[in-house]
């Protein structure tokens, strides 16, 4: 599930919500600035001009023409609370009341002059709280605007997942004959999945051409080798030939047709319910002739009877692989074969596998051994492929003791039989 940061319609709402978020704080910071600037021009100023004329008039001992709301103190007149500002201009509050007050020194003599100015405090503090509110107002609109924006800026693109996710044919895609650059999405996805679809055609009829092509010839082997049986019944020496052609062509078969199976879609490929011990002990068996003259021995041991809902011929070339590996890598010692109803473990005390390859094991034509000259590296790239047509699991583990182990986890299945197989 894709997460809220990551979606593309959060991060365009963000991004107009961020934009929204700049703007009204410049326009906010203009709009503080600029009654500031009023208070400094509008009071400070005009209160410092009056109080120079106020003066003058006190001076020149004229009549004082003091405007509404202006207070004006000399020496022993000044309020306590004002008496000890120094010179300049200053703001007060006084008994609840905005005052700004100016403070002079002339003809060594102490001037004050006060302003109420609490109206005007009010009116800036009004100015102040619409700003406030248009800003909390500006970031609740950015809010919906942007998610608004967003879906309908994401909506094809939304639609073309969808399309694509429903597997819907290439020439119905959305947006296919819109010339912009979800247009160009769209065409790009219709071209690659045509391209795509032509590979996966070509592919099975390969498969089913190479397959038509080996099962003739298998199948007169596979005839020739039972009738070789039949004719030589009295020679065992040449009898055992004979079957060994016959068991090998008949394993070729079932490989062929476990290829084939692979280029299916496993919903369409169908299964049954598979003793997997009973496939085990038959590719062991398989596996003996890898060791002739090798001091190895396989030991296959079984908590219970474990089946499994699969294609016997998928299951065989999955499993197989991995026994031919590690018979053919191991030289003596033993390979151990652990099946339960969760996984089936398969370990040797071979060479092991390089460090450099593990992370590429179970890709094409990559070896596990530093031999070039066995194997062609394709066995484990089946095995994977197989496993995940099956949806099982397999993975890689070094042993403690040296050489591999591997591991095909599948979902548990039911227990038919306790019993205990040692080969």
């Amino acid at each position: 599930m894709m997460k809220p940061s990551q979606s593309l319609k959060n991060r365009i709402a963000g991004a107009f919500i961020l934009l929204a978020f700049v703007l009204c704080s410049f326009f906010s910071l203009a709009a503080y600035t600029a009654v500031e600037l009023m208070e400094s021009k509008l009071i400070d100023k005009n209160l410092d001009k009056l109080a120079t004329n106020l003066i003058g008039q006190y001076v020149n001992h004229r009549t004082l023409e003091l405007p509404p709301d202006i207070s004006f103190y000399v020496g022993v007149e000044i309020p306590e609370t004002l008496r000890k500002l120094p010179p300049g201009i200053h703001e007060i509050e006084i008994e609840g009341s905005e005052m700004h007050v100016v403070v002079r020194m002339a003809n060594d003599q102490h001037f004050v002059i006060a302003d109420d100015t609490s109206d005007f405090e009010r009116t800036e503090l009004l100015i102040f709280f619409a700003i406030a509110a248009g800003f909390i107002a500006s970031l609740l609109l950015a809010v919906g605007l942007g998610r608004t924006f967003a879906k309908h800026v994401i909506a094809p693109l939304t639609a073309l997942a969808t399309s694509v996710e429903h597997n819907d044919m290439p020439s119905t895609l959305p947006s296919l004959n819109t010339q912009n650059e979800v247009g160009m999405l769209a065409r790009a996805f219709t071209k690659r999945t045509d391209q795509l679809q032509q590979f996966l055609a070509d592919e099975k009829l390969f498969t089913g051409d190479v397959s038509h092509e080996l099962r003739t010839p298998l199948t007169i082997i596979l005839g020739a080798s039972e009738l070789l049986k039949v004719q030589l019944a009295q020679s065992p020496d040449q009898l055992a030939v004979a079957e060994r052609i016959r068991r090998v062509a008949a394993e070729a078969s079932e490989r062929v047709s476990a290829l084939l199976m692979l280029s299916q879609s496993p919903d369409t490929l169908g299964g049954s319910q598979l003793s997997l011990t009973h496939l085990i002990e038959r590719e062991i068996e398989r596996c003996r002739q890898l060791l002739l003259g090798k001091p190895v021995q396989i030991e296959f041991h079984a908590s219970s009877d474990v089946w499994v809902y699969a294609r016997a011929e998928l299951a065989g070339i999955a499993i197989g692989n991995l026994l031919r590996n590690a018979c053919q890598y191991t030289e003596e010692g033993t390979v151990k074969v652990q099946l339960t109803t969760q996984q089936l473990t398969i370990e040797d005390n071979g060479p092991g596998i390089p460090d450099n390859v593990r992370t590429r094991l179970f890709e094409r034509f990559v070896r596990g051994s530093e031999n070039h000259h066995v194997g062609s590296g394709l066995g484990l790239a089946i095995v994977k492929r197989v496993a995940d047509h099956l949806g099982w699991k397999i993975q890689y583990e070094s042993p403690a003791g040296g050489g591999s182990r591997f591991i095909l986890a599948f979902p548990a299945n039911a227990h038919i039989e306790h019993r205990h197989v040692p080969l």
